[in-house]
């Protein structure tokens, strides 16, 4: 079945956290895959791309969330899908002196958060899933008088003053259109995030993309934390800070997505589970966990009203989950770090 989805589902600090780009060569029916940039020619490669971009001017317990969110969504991963390539990358935390000093200096920036879009466009092949997480700060819709887009703050607005430091969302869009992959999943967390959506809906735009799924069998799907109006909060739960979609997302890749049904806006208890999440299963369980998870604390309410859109058939298969130890449960980053086996960081 077909969808063209347009509507919104109703502390330490740790210096010089850049995750390098990681290559694991997948299983047997992989051993012809090719090169040293994890390009394969014969068969389906699943890869993410997990950024946090903080900005210095933020309290640093603020910057290290942003850390531990790349993480937490790595661990889900590597967790049900260890032969997946995944990508990490995480700016340092520091503060303004710091940076004034020299003693510290962006890991993430504007240059190389495109430079891994490119990558993905050059290495990814027409049987892959590509899967690029965010989390950064955003600016809203008309943010500038000189044009009416917001986007992502992947520069220092003091290094980069042009757009404050902000990608576009035309630039980004462009970008996320040239990746020839199958399945093109983008999960988008920052505030007034569901500006994405707004522009990919808008014409003459949504003219590139909306048949998609109908004229070449892949699949776009695109799910942001927020509205185009709301700032992007988090909450408190399991007596840790973390965005509502962060958490989401980390539990739906850990595979409690795997056979998340609704009724009547509901979760359906114990449905079929195959160690599989579809497309369907995915956006449902990411947009209604995201709205719904209740804060432990009325200071830090839950505010989220995620958007989606995107050219999709609900019941492909995205991934194929590996169960093992700790699989299907959380992972407690801030405790556990980056897991055996997991990619690491490179300085």
């Amino acid at each position: 079945m077909q969808n063209h989805i347009t509507n919104r589902f109703a502390t330490t600090i740790v210096g010089m956290m850049l995750f390098g780009f990681g290559i694991v060569i997948l299983d047997s029916q992989r051993a012809s895959a090719g090169d040293q940039d994890g390009k394969t020619t014969d068969a389906a490669t699943t890869r993410f791309l997990i950024v946090g971009k903080g900005k210095i001017a933020d309290p640093v317990e603020q910057q290290q969330r942003g850390i531990d969110a790349v993480q937490k969504v790595m661990n889900a991963v590597k967790a049900s899908q260890p032969e997946a390539i995944v990508d990490p990358l995480a700016e340092n935390v520091m503060t303004i002196d710091q940076y004034r000093r020299g003693q510290a200096k962006e890991t993430v920036t504007g240059a190389i958060f495109r430079e891994r879009l490119k990558r993905l466009t050059e290495t990814a092949t027409p049987q892959d899933t590509v899967v690029i997480y965010t989390h950064s700060h955003g600016r809203k819709n008309g943010f500038e008088d000189s044009q009416p887009l917001g986007g992502l703050v992947m520069e220092l607005p003091v290094r980069m003053p042009q757009h404050a430091g902000t990608l576009l969302w035309d630039e980004y869009v462009d970008l996320l259109l040239e990746i020839p992959a199958k399945n093109v999943v983008v999960l988008t967390m920052s505030c007034f995030s569901g500006g994405l959506v707004d522009y990919l809906n808008s014409q003459p735009v949504l003219e590139r993309w909306k048949e998609r799924q109908q004229k070449e069998g892949r699949n776009l799907i695109v799910l942001t934390s927020q509205d185009e109006k709301l700032t992007s909060d988090p909450i408190v739960k399991e007596n840790e800070i973390v965005n509502p979609f962060t958490y989401a997302v980390a539990m739906a890749m850990e595979g409690k997505a795997d056979g998340f049904t609704l009724a009547a806006g509901k979760p359906v208890s114990d449905g079929p589970k195959d160690n599989k999440i579809s497309v369907g299963e995915m956006i449902d369980f990411i947009l209604y966990t995201t709205e719904n998870t209740v804060s432990e604390t009325a200071r830090r309410a839950n505010t989220a009203k995620p958007k989606v859109t995107g050219s999709f058939n609900r019941d492909d298969v995205l991934f194929e989950l590996i169960p093992g130890p700790g699989s299907g449960t959380r992972n407690n980053s801030a405790q556990q770090g980056v897991p055996d086996g997991a990619d690491k960081p490179r300085r």
